[in-house]
């Protein structure tokens, strides 16, 4: 009976949780890029005059009106194919927020690496050949909360001395989620393109086009490989920088001990020269202490000598005088 109770009170848990959800919510993304199905496909040919470093362009894709709430995170994959800054972004207009106009712009916010927002600057390290999940927290600067995303836009603001180059951007699981919910979904598969066609923004040196793509399996698969040749990489560089460091400690480690036997003995030497010059200044000290007892005693001896020489001189004088008297007596008798 207790067995059956338990088990009612473990399924009626989980039925509780399952109804305690919201209906049509779709569970958030993982920690990983996860390209499937239909993607964004970006293509930007380059051609610049001489002496021309920047390049730019927009597309307005759609448009969303959200309102962010406290704990939103805009999350999406990204891959592009031309080593340099400012590819893989994404941008938008905004209202309620006083210090711009636009989503590239939104002050203090940052994806998970504290990579900003804006166009111009540099994902190559994370998306250059390899999809890159980004994980960008709207509302970790609360002034945030209640600011409008108007519209979906993507863009690039290449910066690079090359003068005629294409580079192909690939975005895909566009999404906001909170708490472990996708609250709006901007791109994911083939219904979320849009039918409205789509505009084109500012554009200086550069001919772009936006179009909606599906992965191949060899597509997958080459992502895969160069993922896990990348996590491969970056395994033996970390190796090599621990096995670095380690050598580096034992190198301190051993100069450290070096030092400490060094330190030792030079400081028995410095002992032992103290030790014999403590004996040195002992021996001098002795030496000096016995040469002042023997100028003592000669002193002594001296002095005693000539006490006994005036004693023998006073006795001697004083017998002749004695006897010179009693001469002098008998004479006068």
């Amino acid at each position: 009976m207790k067995s059956f109770m338990k088990i009612f009170a473990a399924v009626f848990v989980f039925t509780a949780l399952v109804f305690a959800l919201p209906l049509g919510a779709e569970a958030a993304l993982g920690d990983k890029p996860d390209p499937s199905g239909a993607y964004i496909k970006y293509t930007v040919d380059v051609k610049k005059p001489e002496g021309e470093t920047l390049a730019y362009n927009w597309f307005t894709m759609k448009k969303l009106d959200y309102v962010f709430e406290k704990g939103d995170l805009v999350e999406y994959d990204v891959m592009f194919t031309f080593n340099e800054t400012g590819w893989g972004h994404i941008d938008g207009a905004i209202t309620g927020c006083d210090a711009t106009p636009v989503f590239r712009d939104m002050p203090g916010v940052t994806d998970q690496n504290s990579v900003r927002l804006n166009t111009s600057l540099d994902l190559s390290d994370y998306a250059y050949g390899v999809w890159y999940h980004r994980v960008i927290d709207v509302t970790e600067n609360e002034d945030h909360i209640g600011v409008k995303w108007v519209n979906f836009q993507i863009g690039c603001y290449p910066i690079s001395d090359e003068l005629e180059y294409q580079c192909v951007t690939m975005y895909d699981n566009i999404v906001i989620t909170n708490n472990g919910e996708v609250k709006l979904v901007i791109f994911k598969d083939e219904s979320d393109w849009p039918e409205t066609r789509i505009s084109t923004g500012a554009t200086s040196h550069c001919k772009a086009k936006l179009e909606m793509d599906v992965f191949s399996d060899a597509d997958l698969a080459a992502f895969k490989a160069a993922e896990e040749a990348k996590a491969a990489e970056e395994a033996s560089r970390a190796a090599a920088r621990e096995e670095a460091n380690a050598s580096r400690e034992a190198s301190r480690e051993q100069a450290s001990i070096e030092a400490s036997e060094q330190a030792s003995l030079e400081s028995s030497i410095e002992a032992s020269i103290r030790e014999e010059e403590q004996a040195s200044k002992s021996e001098a000290e002795v030496k000096s202490g016995g040469s002042n007892m023997v100028l003592i005693v000669c002193a002594a001896g001296g002095i005693i000598l000539i006490v006994v020489i005036i004693i023998i001189a006073v006795a001697v004088s004083g017998k002749k005088k004695k006897t010179e008297k009693t001469a002098e007596t008998e004479e006068k008798k």
